[in-house]
């Protein structure tokens, strides 16, 4: 049996100061990008307080976010189905409800994806599933 010590994490502690950046170790680096991936998404979640880093291809990344005003039990279904159709993929997607009637998805892709589709088109048939409310689409860009 190795003696290799096995680790499922890499930490580092900082300090959180306004004003100056947090850098990465290169252990770090060398882990977001296995692909050759140079650019990365960072999508802080507040009332978690996790900070998720998601490597991309590209220096933009969609963020889609769906207001949902009545949540159906097969609103990620149709989604789903939608995205699958399309052919894309997301970077990452959360969801979050504040009532029963006041839902929020949020979906983050990667420009690559965007390459055979219209961020119009996505937006078009996101707004016909039931319950949802609007859809906003905002670019991010390094």
């Amino acid at each position: 049996m190795s003696s290799e010590k096995q680790s499922v994490t890499i930490a580092k502690m900082v300090k959180l100061e306004a004003e100056k950046p947090i850098e990465l170790p290169e252990e770090f680096l060398s882990a977001l990008k296995p692909d050759g991936k140079t650019y990365a998404v960072l999508i802080l979640a507040p009332n978690t307080r996790i900070i998720r880093i998601i490597p991309t291809s590209t220096n933009e990344v969609a963020k889609i976010n769906i207001n949902i005003g009545k949540l159906s039990p097969d609103f990620l279904r149709k989604m789903g189905s939608i995205f699958i159709r399309l052919g894309i993929k997301t970077l990452y997607s959360t969801g979050l409800c504040f009532t029963q009637s006041a839902c929020v998805y949020e979906g983050y892709i990667d420009s690559d994806e965007l390459k055979e589709v219209s961020i119009d088109q996505i937006k078009d048939e996101l707004e016909r599933i039931e319950g949802v409310s609007s859809v906003e689409v905002d670019t991010l860009t390094v």
